[in-house]
């Protein structure tokens, strides 16, 4: 089968290697489309501990279950399924387990032709979705999902800030925040990303590259409830000029500063809850696929490439323009 490998020396290429066979409990299946994420840049810089190399790469896929292994229920022969991007969460929702691990290295990943995963790890594609938008979904918006829902308490109403909106968590934020009813604002250091978002249902925008961003977020909102963040100020008490008394920062990546300084007494006294997460369960990624089958949510797609051109989708991944998600075609 062909797959994009990720060599010893951390060059990318699209070669063959052995199709997998699946063992007990584990199904096969012929991924129809796959999607990119930073974490693929990451561990091709080496960013990841614990490397193991060479691997495929890719945590994001959808596709046909062709092959059932031992104690398999035959009833998934021939279904069409989204993957579960990770092993091994545990059975605490709250957080997972020291054995949690995403797709895509040191395990096999989705970008190749079939893939190898316990059928606990699969979950029907809702029948709207086409394979593009099915494989956009698990890392983008099961981040989004768990940063918005179980942690920022998000309901009718709720006023939230999302940094970064071209990436592909903040994309699902927004449309999830949208179907909640939630006033939703944006921030970029491009007027072109933030003006896409308002026509996709925002309710305005600011710079964070200019100054007094932070003030004329408040004007514009008069308040944000919960913040989902992939991009933190250097300055963290730069948010308290905005946020609400209670109001919840969720932190999902460190594409901004790397460190951040915060007033302790200011957020304690204000009631600011300040929370990382990353991912979520597997109970949590069946909730948000009926959540966007019931509000018939569709991912935002920047391009798609064929397999064999998966090298290319990795480099305009690279050039940060997109906005949403880029998918391999297979």
């Amino acid at each position: 089968m062909k797959a994009l490998i990720l060599n010893e020396d951390k060059s990318l290429i699209v070669t063959s290697t052995q199709k997998p066979t699946p063992g007990p409990g584990e199904v096969i299946v012929a991924i129809k489309a796959s999607a990119l994420n930073h974490r693929e840049l990451w561990i091709q810089k080496g960013l990841y501990p614990g490397m193991t190399l060479p691997c495929i790469l890719g945590a994001d896929g959808a596709g046909v279950v062709t092959e059932l292994g031992a104690n398999v229920s035959p009833t998934w022969q021939d279904k069409e399924v989204i993957i579960y991007p990770a092993y091994d969460w545990g059975q605490n929702d709250i957080a997972p387990t020291k054995q949690f691990r995403v797709l895509g290295m040191p395990d096999p990943g989705t970008m190749a032709e079939y893939i190898k995963v316990p059928v606990s790890s699969i979950v029907v594609k809702p029948a709207y979705l086409s394979w593009a938008e099915a494989a956009a979904i698990p890392i983008a918006g099961l981040t989004a999902w768990r940063g918005l829902v179980r942690h920022g308490g998000i309901k009718a109403g709720s006023k939230v800030l999302i940094t970064g909106i071209g990436g592909g968590v903040a994309q699902a934020g927004l449309q999830l925040a949208k179907a909640y009813d939630a006033d939703v604002y944006v921030t970029s250091s491009s007027t072109e990303k933030i003006d896409q978002a308002i026509s996709s249902g925002a309710s305005g925008g600011v710079n964070y590259r200019e100054e007094g961003w932070n003030l004329r977020l408040r004007e514009l909102s008069g308040g944000i409830d919960i913040v989902l963040d992939s991009s933190p100020s250097p300055i963290l008490d730069d948010y308290l000029k905005f946020m609400n008394y209670g109001g919840r920062i969720v932190y999902y990546g460190s594409t901004g500063a790397p460190k951040t300084t915060i007033n302790i007494s200011k957020f304690f006294l204000r009631h600011i809850q300040f929370i990382g997460t990353a991912m979520g369960s597997p109970r949590e990624f069946e909730d948000l696929l009926q959540f966007m089958d019931k509000h018939q949510i569709r991912p935002t797609i920047h391009a798609e490439y064929t397999l064999d051109r998966a090298v290319e989708a990795m480099d305009m991944l690279r050039s940060g323009s997109q906005v949403g998600k880029i998918v391999i075609r297979h």
